[in-house]
């Protein structure tokens, strides 16, 4: 792969620079320049991302993981940084890289493997899912718009700089996750061992997209998570149900258990769930109300007539994203065979899912879980964690959520959407004393996760030039 400015590129036409309180750059830096290495390079850029999105970087594929690590480190040094694979316990290995620049630093945080949940047939796809074509001005890949895009526009934002021969305006510092498993149990501590060359100013987090009008979705927070097994056992082994009026049932027992938990309409029947959670000011849930909700998409997907308890989409639009959740998501217990089977189940267990919104301590809800369960009756029944994040919000007033906003009008030609709240879970909890913004490189539509992931390219190339306006921003705001 060459990067040689005679190469004819997919350049387009640049907006003139919108002056604004962002717009002004330290001594010494030519913002325009760098805007203009994007075009200039861009080609380059393209071809290094369908590199990187042709590596199957599978979680259940240890080789491929770490092929895409050494892919990730070359990349950075490639553009004049400095990279270090880090093996860790309960991940797949992180990329810590550095490009040295000002003294302000900005931190990017993203993850680099590519599959979430089943992503559906692979006959589906239009080209093959690693083949990293292009067609009609889309970049079609698995794992491109979630999240190797964003990864990648982060690293040739403080590429231009150096392709124009300036220092980047800012230090910029990346951590790059390789996820074993969906809740990254290791993260926590590797960010506590790797503290110091993790402190920044600002972060920009993984993923965001734009709307189907073209305005980049911002994204000040996510969920945290307290995920459990409850298990009941009541005998030593499965005997046969000719004795049920002696003996208890260990999936009765659990039932009345996770009937305790919820009411029958899916709500949280857990008195104190909801303590400690932030209530949304007038001027945040004036924000949640203004963002696109589609509920009738909604509700026709799930096949129901309306959301639970006759909410309106713009009720819907608030609390999805801010009332705490308790979802029952799996049970398991006795012998479900298609015959006639005569036993009484010795065990039982189940899944339970608590989706946590800002300033809620997991331990807390944990606490009030226990609780409950031990004053309905249900003492016996062990309650396990499988995961935690906690939840994490950047206050919307702050100068730096301000940056990103003002940069992304200039970027994008257009409003951007501020959302304070999101519903989605994640682990931004990890990092704390910095304010922290969502953005990306893709699309609402973008297919993540399933058949036909793609980004457009013309959005990789705004995304990109977002990131170097807002390294340009970072070094002169106070």
């Amino acid at each position: 792969m060459s990067d040689s400015p005679n190469r004819p590129n997919r350049r387009s036409g640049s907006a003139p620079s919108s002056a604004g309180p962002f717009d002004s750059a330290a001594p010494g830096v030519d913002l325009d320049a760098a805007l203009a290495a994007v075009d200039e390079h861009f080609d380059t850029f393209v071809e290094e991302l369908q590199e990187l999105c042709r590596i199957r970087s599978r979680r259940q594929e240890a080789d491929q993981m770490a092929a895409t690590a050494t892919f990730l480190k070359g990349s950075v040094e490639r553009w004049g940084g400095q990279a270090e694979i880090v093996p860790w316990e309960h991940s797949h290995p992180y990329v810590l890289a550095e490009i040295g620049g000002g003294a302000r630093r900005l931190l990017h945080f993203n993850h680099y493997d590519v599959e979430v949940e089943p992503t559906g047939d692979d006959a589906e796809w239009i080209s093959p899912p690693y083949a990293a074509e292009i067609h009609d001005g889309r970049l079609y890949a698995r794992g491109v718009a979630d999240d190797k895009g964003a990864l990648l526009s982060r690293v040739h934002a403080a590429a231009v700089w150096r392709l124009t021969g300036q220092e980047p305006p800012v230090t910029s510092r990346y951590i790059m996750e390789g996820k074993r498993w969906l809740h990254s149990p290791g993260l926590g501590g590797f960010v506590a061992g790797h503290a110091d060359r993790l402190a920044a100013d600002a972060a920009l987090w993984e993923n965001s997209w734009c709307d189907g009008d073209g305005r980049p979705l911002l994204k000040l927070g996510e969920k945290g998570i307290l995920y459990l097994r409850l298990t009941s056992t009541t005998l030593n082994r499965t005997l046969t149900s000719q004795n049920t009026v002696l003996l208890p049932s260990a999936t009765a027992r659990l039932t009345g258990a996770l009937g305790c938990l919820v009411h029958p309409d899916g709500s949280s029947a857990v008195p104190g769930l909801a303590d400690g959670a932030r209530v949304p000011t007038d001027a945040e849930r004036s924000m949640l109300e203004r963002l696109p909700f589609d509920g009738e998409f909604l509700r026709e997907r799930a096949g129901v007539r309306a959301f639970t308890g006759g909410q309106s989409d713009t009720e819907a639009a608030v609390a999805i994203r801010t009332v705490p959740s308790i979802t029952i998501t799996g049970i398991e217990g006795g012998d479900n065979a298609d015959d006639i089977t005569l036993g009484i189940p010795a065990t039982a267990t189940a899944k339970v899912e608590v989706r946590l919104v800002a300033d809620q301590d997991p331990e807390q809800v944990l606490s009030a879980i226990g609780t409950h369960l031990a004053d309905r009756g249900f003492a016996d029944v062990a309650v396990e964690v499988m995961a935690t994040s906690r939840p994490h919000l950047t206050d919307h007033t702050d100068p730096f959520v301000g940056l990103v906003a003002e940069t992304a009008r200039a970027a994008y030609q257009a409003e951007p959407l501020i959302e304070p709240y999101t519903q989605w879970i994640g682990n931004q909890g990890v990092l704390t004393g910095m304010p922290i913004v969502g953005v990306g490189v893709s699309r609402a539509d973008a297919g993540i996760d399933g058949p036909n992931e793609h980004i457009r390219l013309e959005d990789y190339r705004m995304g990109v030039k977002h990131v170097v306006r807002i390294m340009a921003a970072l070094a002169v705001t106070p």
